[in-house]
């Protein structure tokens, strides 16, 4: 079977590389620096490159990509080690609001829309029960709003007459509270109240298949990240030296090596599987690939000894961004539950 990108997929991987290029450590404390963690500019050149309006339907405005095409830009987001949310900001929003007016805007980047579902004391819990839906006006608090700091329009889950539909509120309205704090891989998200807040809806994306397919970014971006990482290492320890030798002629890191690159083939053949099975079971994909990512991530931590546990290196953000990644809409042990439940 071919699994060769293809045109249009090398292109778009493409696009992103350049995008990406020349993106540092000191790039991203740049960004996560600015008003609501996110660089506004350069959000706008990830719209333009039509990014976000991949995850569009043609009817809407966007580009139509395929499964394969998404999970083809989200796992070289996280090979470049991007510091924009792509799938918080573009690829959810870009599902969420198929059908409405806010989408333009969304595809085009004038507008930053953030996905609030997470609800206190009820982790990992995606139907709406804190916030209500009544009379087209929402009441409750939403936590975990990742991109929160910096929307423009949020997507909400509420509860309304025993359901949960998604509504669309102004994050400028007087009727919402807005309570920015920093996540684990440097962005900002925030804590949303809404009180008796003017809401557009109910919206007719399933929030559950979109949820599903959010899982499958996830662990594509995580793939890239610890092709990266594992790469990055390799490349540091034929290079650093002790005892008058590189380390990488050390036999138990010779080992230790081998055990990672074998579980980057593994995660990638994990998306490889997802894709040409589109039934695949997209949580327990998520929570292998997010274990496997995590247990490479570590691993190169460790390797490049004190480094590693620095701020100013790379592989320190890669493990904080997987570690962020593996907890989204579900950690592994609750994906596997899911999963469970499911079968």
């Amino acid at each position: 079977m071919n699994f060769d990108l293809d045109e249009n997929q090398e292109l778009f991987k493409a696009a992103v590389e350049r995008f990406c290029q020349g993106q540092d450590v000191a790039a991203r404390r740049a960004a996560r620096s600015l008003p609501g963690g996110i660089d506004r500019a350069r959000w706008k050149e990830l719209a333009e490159l039509g990014l976000i309006g991949l995850a569009a339907g043609e009817d809407d405005g966007g580009l139509g990509g395929s499964h394969g095409d998404l999970a083809v830009v989200a796992q070289a987001l996280g090979h470049a080690q991007a510091v924009e949310p792509w799938l918080e900001c573009g690829f959810l929003p870009a599902r969420l609001l198929a059908g409405s007016a806010h989408l333009e805007g969304v595809i085009a980047g004038d507008k930053i829309a953030a996905f609030a579902f997470a609800e206190p004391g009820r982790r990992f819990v995606h139907e709406a029960s804190g916030v209500k839906a009544r009379g087209g006006k929402l009441s409750g608090t939403k936590q975990f709003v990742l991109g929160g700091a910096a929307a423009d329009i949020f997507v909400v889950t509420a509860e309304e007459n025993g359901k949960t539909a998604l509504y669309v509120v102004e994050a400028k309205a007087a009727e919402v509270e807005v309570r920015p704090y920093p996540v684990a891989d440097g962005g900002v998200a925030a804590i949303v109240t809404f009180h008796d807040a003017a809401a557009e809806g109910p919206l007719q994306a399933d929030f559950h298949a979109v949820i599903d397919e959010a899982r499958l970014m996830a662990a594509a971006e995580m793939t890239g990240l610890a092709s990266r990482l594992f790469a990055d290492t390799l490349e540091y320890i034929k290079t650093r030296e002790q005892f008058g030798q590189p380390i990488g002629r050390f036999q138990v890191l010779q080992h230790r090596m081998v055990d990672a690159y074998a579980r980057v083939e593994s995660v990638q053949s994990a998306i490889l599987r997802a894709l040409l099975q589109p039934a695949a079971p997209m949580a327990a994909i998520k929570a292998h690939v997010a274990e496997n990512a995590i247990w490479v991530a570590h691993q190169a931590v460790q390797l490049h000894g004190g480094m590693g546990m620095s701020d100013e290196l790379g592989v320190g953000h890669g493990l904080k961004r997987i570690v962020l990644l593996s907890k989204l809409f579900g950690d592994p042990a609750s994906d596997i539950l899911d999963y469970a439940r499911a079968a």
